[in-house]
């Protein structure tokens, strides 16, 4: 009787090992024309958006109609290709970096854990998205240095071979870094048996950026990145220590807001930097462009250095906590950032040769967006189809919270600036900063 049952259970034992050879080697795999279609698909709307920036920023860059103070010579525009090839390369090294580029969202994360799946084939596809958005982007950039060292070799009447020259050195730059990525975050070149090799707790953190980067690129708004970075800036600083206010409620604030700001100096270095960014452009597109850029970098400054007056507007539990006029709370942790936003005016406009009040009333609008974009998201509305898909009217909605009036005061200040009406705008400015302090938000 033993002999008869014996037989039965060697053979489900073998089954069983039979299924889980067959799992761990098992993949989804796509047809040829299903693969065939999503590259041609990738191919053809890469080469879209790459025509469109040659067809947007060429004409510009070599032919400038120069109508700001200082002009770029030939010199100036080999040293805004050096930049921006150097800026270009160390962007694609900390931007891979950080997506992993091998990476798993916690659902998949979870899965991944509980099954002897192998890894390579799963992950495959998300490394093979990161490169190609990668290359994209690099060859992007390369568009843009290639114009700007063909203006300045004296190659402007024909730049095709600079600027596709440029564009397959950043591809290809692209294509380097994602390999030496893997080999850090896996130890491996290969994909897949780095994509096996790397630890779960790595393979978790790139997901969130990942995600967190898709939240921002699909719903239009920031604050997905943004709760990320302050939850690891404050991982990594610990607990902060109770202490007693500094003479009552504002002056605490006041003082809490500076010290604030002292800790986040590095990321507002960083966004002083994209000012300079934003100076070049308009050297290189002129007065009208580069005061849009300007206004929506000095927005961006004033957003990262709002956090204070962010968790003030934000948080009605915090506003009504304290028996004082919401305005007057709110001008207090509005006051230590205008330096940052002064300072990155002054840098994205200093050159463009308007005058002297223009910085100031870029601050100015910059401080009314940043309190602009602080208010609830609408809701989603109706859809409208588009050639990229669906998209809801509350997303555009949420998009121009905010730029909506930085963009106003840029014009503000252009049209002050063509009919000698300084005082005018500078005052409309600042009654857009305090329509914004002022108005009640609950």
């Amino acid at each position: 009787m033993s002999e008869v049952s014996a037989e039965p259970l060697t053979g489900d034992r073998q089954a069983a090992r039979e299924v889980l050879r067959t799992r761990r080697r098992a993949t989804h795999a796509p047809s040829a024309l299903q693969v065939l279609r999503d590259w041609y698909v990738g191919l053809f709307i890469a080469a879209t958006l790459l025509t469109m920036l040659f067809a947007a920023t060429g004409p510009a860059i070599l032919r400038p109609d120069c109508d700001t103070a200082v002009c770029l010579g030939a010199g100036g525009h080999d040293v805004v290709a050096l930049v921006a090839a150097t800026l270009g390369l160390l962007a694609a090294v900390v931007g891979l970096r950080a997506v992993g580029p091998v990476s798993a969202d916690p659902g998949q994360m979870s899965w991944l854990l509980s099954t002897p799946a192998d890894r390579g084939l799963l992950l495959r596809g998300r490394v093979l998205r990161v490169l190609l958005v990668a290359a994209v982007a690099g060859a992007a950039r390369g568009v843009l240095v290639g114009f700007s060292l063909a203006s300045g070799s004296g190659a402007a009447a024909d730049p095709v071979v600079s600027v596709v020259g440029c564009a397959v050195v950043g591809l290809l730059a692209c294509l380097v870094i994602v390999p030496l990525t893997l080999r850090r975050q896996g130890g491996s070149f290969g994909l897949s048996s780095a994509a096996r090799a790397v630890p779960d707790v790595e393979l978790g953190r790139a997901g969130r950026v990942v995600q967190a980067v898709t939240a921002a690129t699909l719903m239009l708004d920031t604050v997905a990145p943004e709760v990320l970075a302050a939850r690891r800036r404050l991982a990594r600083r610990g607990r902060y220590a109770s202490r007693p206010g500094a003479g009552g409620p504002l002056p605490s604030m006041l003082v809490h807001e500076v010290h604030a700001l002292t800790r986040r100096s590095r990321q507002l270095l960083t966004a002083l930097l994209s000012c300079v960014g934003a100076l070049v452009v308009g050297l290189l597109l002129g007065r009208l462009a580069g005061a849009v850029v300007a206004a929506l970098v000095v927005f961006a400054v004033a957003r990262t250095s709002a956090g204070g007056l962010s968790t003030w507007l934000t948080t009605p539990g915090l506003r009504r906590a304290l028996p004082e006029h919401p305005a007057a709370v709110a001008a207090v942790p509005a006051v230590p950032p205008s330096s940052w936003r002064s300072s990155g005016a002054l840098v994205a406009v200093g050159a463009l040769g308007l005058p002297w009040w223009a910085p100031v009333a870029f601050a100015l609008a910059a401080m009314a967006g940043a309190m602009r974009s602080c208010d609830p998201p609408p809701e989603l509305g109706a859809a409208l189809a588009t050639p990229a898909g669906a998209v809801h009217v509350g997303l555009v909605q949420r998009l121009v919270l905010g730029p909506d009036i930085v963009l106003a005061g840029a014009a503000v200040v252009l049209i002050g600036a063509a009919v000698d009406r300084g005082p005018l705008a500078l005052l409309t400015c600042a009654g857009l900063a305090a329509r914004q302090l002022l108005r009640p938000r609950d």
